[in-house]
């Protein structure tokens, strides 16, 4: 592993502190009144403060929503907090996120499975998308302090990516989080459902089963297959997927909608789900 992780302060840029990614991102920190831009290099950056993009105006609700998802699918402990709110200065409502790698004041040892796997980045940072997730599974057994209970973890959350159709679930958006027993799986953050937009490619981010997948082709047998090869039991796997889509069924995000317009996001988006959960998980 690395020594010096790179840390999202590190990617911040001043003035502004604007973070690097197709997605507009800023450091924020509430003050009691509000939340504000961290403008300074000495302002506090609680927070990440993340904007709709002009060509997909529904960003922040999809995420905003793919996080609650997770929340009642994997548990609120699972998920980074993050909640839609104003930024000071700014137009448009942002999803404010709150940092795990801070605690009291104290910024965490946290490194993401690109670093750790020391994939190229190059200047499109396409290294991130060169691995599978059975190779990103081989960082939790050999660097988790608890990586039993991590791959189990892991496991629920790569099926949950691919059940809501993230195809950007790559090396750089799981990461290990120092606790006081050691490095740790650390909560899920960037999840979005992006295959609801046409603009992005309808395939898995990373290999699964020796290659990459249309999420057309993933079903339950591949998963079962994938829980098995990064070595968790097999009843285990199966009780997983079952707690999945046990918790897809009843989650109020994926609850249809009274009289929605068919061309309403909120419906695509939970059509796009539902039909991944019936393929996937059943």
């Amino acid at each position: 592993m690395t020594e010096e992780p790179e840390t999202i302060d590190e990617a911040a840029v001043v003035p502004g502190r604007t973070l690097s990614g197709v997605q507009k991102k800023l450091l924020a920190y509430h003050d009691g009144t509000g939340f504000h831009p961290a403008a300074k290099a000495d302002d506090p950056a609680t927070h990440i403060a993340k904007f709709n993009r002009e060509d997909l105006p529904t960003l922040v609700l999809n995420e905003s929503s793919t996080l609650q998802l997770g929340r009642e699918v994997l548990g609120d402990r699972e998920i980074t907090k993050a909640d839609r709110g104003q930024l000071r200065g700014f137009d448009g409502i942002a999803l404010l996120v709150e940092r795990f790698d801070r605690e009291g004041g104290e910024r965490l040892r946290l490194e993401d499975f690109a670093q750790i796997l020391s994939k190229p980045r190059g200047r499109d940072f396409n290294g991130k998308y060169q691995s599978s997730y059975e190779e990103a599974a081989g960082v939790i057994e050999k660097y988790s302090a608890r990586s039993r209970i991590d791959l189990a973890r892991y496991f629920a959350l790569v099926v949950f990516n691919l059940v809501v159709g993230n195809a950007d679930a790559h090396l750089k958006n799981f990461s290990l989080l120092e606790r006081p027993e050691g490095l740790r799986l650390s909560p899920a953050y960037d999840l979005v459902n992006t295959i609801v937009y046409p603009e992005y490619e309808r395939l898995a981010a990373l290999e699964i089963g020796g290659r990459k997948r249309s999420f057309e082709e993933i079903d339950r047998a591949l998963l079962e297959n994938f829980g098995r090869d990064i070595g968790l039991p097999d009843r285990a796997v199966k009780k997983a997927i079952d707690d999945l889509a046990k918790g897809f069924a009843s989650a109020p995000t994926l609850k249809p909608r009274a009289h929605a317009q068919p061309d309403d996001f909120r419906e695509r988006y939970r059509e796009t789900i539902t039909n991944n959960v019936e393929r996937m998980l059943a």
